[in-house]
């Protein structure tokens, strides 16, 4: 199989009404994210907050996780290990986190759903692209190396929410 055939990219995936109410619910006031400082590696040196909707047996249940029902069931995902929102901020220049799989079981699946457009992207070791655009998922096998690529246009932040899944 083609490496750029292992990945697949919807967009418009999920009903705007509701796509619209996930993204103004996470970039509002009242949406809690956490300071982290790291991004793949505790060592990194690269700054984001994050916000952890589901962690399998970690207890970590987030008052927000049933936002994720409808796209949970239109992935067909079995089993959660984890859903994870991560937001940048814009910087003068893309900056990349480093190179990491999600998970190196070929059977698990990893999915980014975009919550703004802007100039970032998600890029595969083989240098496929896929751009971050409002409502647009990308569902590739946990083990494909990537990376993420922060933004410099126009919003203030990045807004990505990572699920790891069988």
């Amino acid at each position: 199989m083609n490496f750029s055939e292992m990945i697949k990219i919807i967009d418009n995936f999920l009903p705007e009404k509701e796509f619209l109410n996930i993204k103004n619910l996470m970039e509002g006031s009242e949406f809690p994210w956490s300071f982290n400082n790291s991004k793949v590696r505790d060592d990194d040196g690269k700054v984001q907050f994050t916000h952890t909707f589901f962690k399998y047996k970690k207890g970590r249940n987030s008052d927000w996780l049933n936002l994720w029902n409808n796209l949970m069931k239109k992935i067909e995902a079995k089993e959660c290990y984890r859903i994870k929102a991560n937001l940048t901020l814009k910087t003068l220049s893309h900056e990349f986190t480093g190179w990491h799989t999600d998970n190196t079981d070929p059977s698990l699946k990893t999915s980014i759903f975009y919550i703004n457009t802007n100039n970032g992207y998600t890029e595969f070791e083989n240098g496929v692209r896929i751009e971050s655009v409002s409502n647009r998922i990308c569902v590739f096998d946990s083990n494909l190396m990537h990376r993420g690529v922060g933004h410099t246009i126009p919003d203030t932040y990045r807004i990505v929410v990572n699920f790891n899944y069988s």
